[in-house]
């Protein structure tokens, strides 16, 4: 009896040594793709560094990124929700795409106002709206940079018919090449590209001039909020890239040479003065925070530019919990 015992705390010892000696077994993580609404640039530095640092796979996630041309190209993609169900957009294109019909909503949102800039040569001293009469605006076919150029002819009272309106592609060179006075984009994009290769460029902000309407947020489709699980997984997504732009944020610095090691094909100085400009743009902490009445302003501001297809409600066009 006694020998059968000790048998069998022999072979217990054993299987507990098993135990302790063998790695535990990692649980899968989940697979997301998020879609970004433009190309790998300090804008979304809150996101790729969310990844670099772990912050996603802390939390089960295994996230890739996708990208589209632009805020309602993305709009319109995580609205269809065939493909990808969460992703960055414009609070400008998330109110116009809920008027329309599209079934998105705003997770969180990352610039509390429009970062766009007319920029231009500085030898044509384009410095406030009025200095545009007469010159001609390159303009970029289903851009959001349209809907928030029209609202800063109507907060300004510009009269449109005095600004010769050319279509240009998304990059600079109808500039650079005189066959345009000036161009629209984010500041900390083409503008702070320019400036950092040395280009004389005057960059004027639609944000001084009173275009304030929410920018850059995190979306997710109706359906897929819907679903418990995939609203698990959307509120993970937002606080690991709250992490990331709360980095931005608090050392813009660090996140300029982190980022720089991500994407080594970007000068260093244009990172640097893009990612100031960005941690400029951030809401105030908790970085990624909507207010009920940031998005009532936003949507007013739409809405008496007549650019919605029929009125709608921040409860409509924002998860405001």
């Amino acid at each position: 009896m006694r020998r059968v015992r000790a048998a069998r705390r022999g072979v217990l010892a054993f299987l507990l040594g098993l135990s302790v000696l063998s790695p535990a077994v990692a649980q899968p993580l989940t697979k997301v793709e998020v879609v970004l609404d433009w190309k790998a640039l300090p804008t979304f530095a809150g996101f790729f560094l969310a990844k670099d640092l772990g912050a996603f796979e802390r939390r089960g996630l295994d996230v890739t990124f996708s990208e589209v041309q632009g805020a309602i190209v993305s709009a319109e993609t995580i609205g269809d929700g065939s493909k990808y169900w969460i992703g960055s957009s414009s609070g400008t294109a998330t109110v116009i795409g809920r008027s329309k019909g599209l079934p998105i909503k705003s997770l969180a949102v990352y610039y509390r106002k429009t970062p766009s800039a007319i920029y231009s040569r500085a030898e044509d001293r384009i410095a406030h709206p009025r200095d545009l009469y007469g010159k001609r605006l390159g303009m970029v076919p289903g851009s959001i940079t349209n809907e928030e150029f029209r609202a800063l002819v109507a907060l300004n009272r510009l009269q449109r018919d005095k600004i010769e309106q050319v279509t240009v592609d998304w990059d600079p060179w109808a500039l650079l090449e005189k066959k345009v006075d000036a161009m629209i984009d984010y500041e900390e994009m083409t503008p702070s590209e320019l400036l950092a290769e040395g280009r004389r460029i005057i960059a004027m902000r639609l944000s001084d001039f009173g275009v304030r309407s929410y920018s850059l947020n995190l979306i997710v489709n109706d359906a897929a909020w819907a679903s418990p699980e995939k609203r698990a997984i959307a509120k993970k997504v937002a606080e690991a890239v709250q992490e990331g732009y709360s980095l931005v944020n608090e050392r813009p610095g660090d996140a300029a040479a982190h980022f720089s090691r991500l994407f080594p094909r970007l000068a260093p100085r244009y990172v640097d003065r893009a990612m100031v400009s960005v941690a400029l743009q951030l809401s105030p902490a908790p970085v990624g925070g909507q207010t009920r009445q940031g998005w009532e302003e936003t949507i007013n501001l739409l809405s008496s530019l007549n650019l919605l297809a029929r009125p709608v409600t921040a409860d409509e066009v924002a998860i405001l919990e």
